[in-house]
């Protein structure tokens, strides 16, 4: 703008000069006017072509901004959207582990009560085996003493009849001698009685008595120490005679530690003998009256095989468990986790 006023001013001046100039002057004026043209043309060209560029190179700036911009939009959209997406898996995802936890606490729930439930069963039906066992032991018993009274009645009437060693039968004559005077005539004359024999003495008459029952009365005490007896019993694999000492000696102290002590062996006394279900009634017995024993866990693991044994394995695993549970320090738990794995 400064060079178009300059312009402008040189112009008026010409003007003004023209009337008064001469030739060469105004030849003068011409040339300039044309340089000062030329110029401001130079100008005009060089200023205006690099505002253009720059205004153009602007507006493409401008444009590779904006563009930049809408991109970062679009990623930031997409970014937001992913986010929602994702926070609405995850809310899916917990919704279903909740809903998974919740069903397995169920179906855990279920379970234990159906564990308890058959636990609960087998106590039943194992006190309901040892007072059957109890009914026909006591049967059993009073069959014995019965037996018995009988054969001592019959052994007390077969010795009351039988006559003793050198008795003689007493024996009644037939008639009686009778003494006359002389010259007296007998009518009739009494036949005189012979003498009787004199008997042999008779044999003591013997009463066959049977043997007494097993169960009917407790032999006597030995002077040794009746439980080292049964236990040689058992060591000897004389599981019957072993059992049977150890019946008596628990009728004799049914409480205390030598009463779980005999319990134990008396389970251990059938299992060897195969008697597996009548063994698991004698290690309950050990279970559930002497709890702080230091055979209460053994009894545990034998009942749970006495099970195994009988082919119930689902009992077994139970038993297993509840010894690993009460029992978890014991060397007798190692075992229980051994022979659930054996089950699996």
């Amino acid at each position: 703008m400064k060079h178009v006023r300059n312009l402008a001013v040189a112009g008026c001046t010409v003007l003004l000069l023209c009337q008064c100039a001469s030739k060469n002057e105004i030849r003068d004026l011409n040339y300039q006017i044309r340089a000062v043209n030329q110029k401001v043309e130079d100008v005009r060209g060089t200023t205006v072509d690099q505002m253009q560029k720059r205004q153009a190179s602007s507006v493409s700036r401008i444009d590779e901004v904006q563009n930049e911009v809408v991109q970062l939009r679009s990623a930031i959209d997409e970014r937001a959207h992913q986010e929602n997406q994702f926070r609405e898996q995850t809310r899916e995802s917990t919704a279903g582990l909740q809903s998974m936890i919740e069903s397995m606490r169920t179906e855990n729930d279920s379970r234990l009560k159906l564990l308890e439930d058959r636990v609960s069963q087998l106590e039943r039906n194992l006190d309901q085996m040892s007072e059957a066992r109890i009914r026909d032991a006591e049967e059993r018993a009073r069959e014995a003493a019965r037996r018995a009274e009988e054969a001592r009645r019959r052994t007390a009437a077969a010795s009351a009849a039988a006559p003793g060693p050198g008795a003689q039968v007493a024996v009644k004559p037939e008639g009686r001698k009778v003494k006359v005077d002389a010259g007296t005539k007998v009518e009739a004359a009494v036949p005189e009685a012979k003498p009787a024999p004199v008997a042999e003495p008779a044999a003591p008459a013997v009463a066959s008595v049977p043997p007494p029952a097993e169960s009917a009365a407790p032999a006597a005490p030995s002077a040794a120490d009746p439980l080292a007896e049964a236990m040689d019993l058992y060591n000897n694999q004389r599981y019957a005679e072993a059992y049977k000492a150890f019946e008596q000696i628990l009728a004799r102290n049914p409480r205390g530690d030598e009463a779980a002590e005999t319990l134990f062996y008396m389970g251990e006394s059938l299992f060897a003998r195969g008697e597996f279900d009548l063994a698991i009634l004698d290690y309950q017995k050990v279970i559930s009256n002497h709890a702080g024993h230091k055979r209460t866990p053994t009894a545990l693991l034998k009942q749970g095989m006495s099970f195994e044994k009988l082919t119930d394995h689902e009992t077994a695993k139970i038993i297993y468990k509840k010894l690993i549970a009460e029992y978890p320090d014991s060397s007798d738990a190692a075992k229980a986790e051994q022979q659930i794995q054996s089950l699996q």
